[in-house]
This record gives structure tokens, sequence and C-alpha cells, in this order.
């Protein structure tokens, strides 16, 4: 009966130290982490995010940091807009997904990108050929994370003239190749096809109509009047390339004045001002 009882024990005693072991391994092979990937939709490379965030696979694979301090180091990248770092079956998977820029910004020294969010970014080599609206005559100030006196209010009114002309028609958006505050008393776009000014909004305009304090009050997106001219005048816009511009050849116009009420002001290159 002793026998028995000792060779049950002993049974219960390898049977359990069987399968710590495997146990044991189980958790070993899950918790080792054996590489690191990285996806998503981005032009950043794997070693410029790295170098950013101070991180190597080594350092990941050691398990020195965790999935949180992982995504937090990345995320401070100014071209990230979103990373979610994850784990499964020992592999550390890094997800990225880059800002998407509505326009491009200049202080006529460098030009950055520009997100929803009106947050600067460098300009990669990869984006060079980038196709979007460029936001001219801000302030020398101009950089990432640093905005010079009046850049955010004049970003906003170029997000919203971007906007509302992307709803509008998608072939007016492709015909802004650059808005302009360079000059102070009023918006200048400038065509893509063949680079002629179109003076778009006069602030004395506006002035006058409603009597503000100072041209500055203005310029500002949250003006009732600038919002309404800025509709306006895009639908005037829209309907000049539908009807004219669509019938006349490349460079025929030296300037499209809007400046006036319910009428566009043609100069032909070379010949007298039609209306």
């Amino acid at each position: 009966m002793k026998n028995w009882k000792l060779i049950v024990l002993f049974t219960a005693v390898i049977v359990f130290a069987f399968s710590s072991v495997v146990i044991s391994g189980l958790w070993k092979d899950k918790s080792t982490i054996r590489s690191v990937q990285l996806s998503g939709s981005i032009t950043l490379s794997k070693e410029e995010i790295f170098d950013f965030a101070k991180l190597n696979d080594s350092l990941i694979c050691c398990n020195s940091l965790s999935l949180e301090m992982i995504e937090a180091r990345i995320a401070k990248h100014p071209n990230i807009k979103k990373v979610v770092v994850s784990k499964d079956a020992g592999i550390v998977k890094i997800d990225i997904s880059e800002k998407n820029p509505f326009a491009a910004a200049t202080n006529s020294k460098e030009i950055f990108l520009v997100d929803d969010q009106l947050s600067l970014y460098s300009l990669k080599k990869e984006q060079m050929n980038i196709d979007l609206p460029v936001v001219s005559g801000l302030s020398e100030e101009l950089n990432t994370g640093t905005y010079g006196k009046d850049d955010l209010k004049l970003l906003k009114i170029a997000q919203y003239i971007i906007s509302r002309s992307v709803k509008l028609n998608k072939s007016l958006y492709n015909y802004i190749s650059e808005i302009s505050f360079a000059d102070s008393n009023g918006i200048v776009l400038i065509t893509s096809d063949d680079a002629t000014p179109v003076y778009f909004v006069e602030y004395t305009e506006l002035l006058s109509k409603d009597k503000y304090e100072s041209i500055s009050a203005l310029r500002d997106i949250n003006n009732r009047q600038l919002r309404a001219a800025i509709d306006t005048k895009l639908i005037q816009l829209d309907g000049f390339l539908k009807q004219v511009r669509i019938y006349r050849p490349v460079n025929s116009f030296k300037y499209i004045d809007m400046r006036y009420n319910d009428m566009i002001v043609l100069k032909n290159n070379d010949q007298p001002i039609e209306q």
C-alpha cells in the first residue's frame, strides 16, 4: 500500500515538474521579442523614425521598454499623426500614420507642410513633387512649432478657401496654385496653369461695408463678412473657369481682378482691359 502511494506521489511530482517546464517555456516564448516590424502608409524610413525616437531593434527586443514607452517616443515625431504599438507572438508591430497635409506654407526661405490642425512639419525629399496649394506672405518667424503674430489667422483663412473650393468643384481647387497674403490689404490667388494673379478679396471693400475699426479685424476667418465674401467669389471664379477660361489659351491674361461687386475684370496680355 505504501509503495503504491509512493508511486502515485512520484508520478505527480514528475508530471508537475514537466508541466512547469512546458509552461515556463511557453511563457518565455511569448514574452521573448524576436523581431520588430514597421508598417503603415509612410514616407519616413524606419531608420529616421528610430533615430528621432532614440530606439533600435536591440533595445526593443531586450524588453527594456514597455509598448507604451515605445509608442510615446515615436508619437513625438512632427511628421507622425498616429502610432499604434502592439506585440504578437514575439513580434513587436509598429503601425505608423503620417500627417495628411492640405497645403504647403512658406516663410520666403523654407517650405513646410501644413496638416488639418495647422501644425507645420518639414517637407521631405519624397514629397517634393506633392501637388498642394502654397500659402505665402506669412512671417519670417514661421517654423515648425513657431508662428508669427498673424500666421495662424492667415493659415485658417487659407484652409477655408481650400476646403470650400474642394467642395465646390475639384477643377476650381486644382486651378489655385498659391494663396498669397503678401498684400496686407487683400488676398491674391495665383493660378496653376499660367501663374496668373487673381486679385481675390480686398479688405478695404469689406471695411467700408461693415465699418470695422481696422483691416486687422477682417483678417480672421471667424469674421462673417469675410467668409461670405470668400464664398461668393469662389462661386464667381468657378463660373469664370467654366464660361471663359476654358475657351482661352494659356497665358491669355495678365491678371484677373475680382475686387468689384458682381464683376470680374480681365487684363489680357498686351491688350486693353475688358469686362
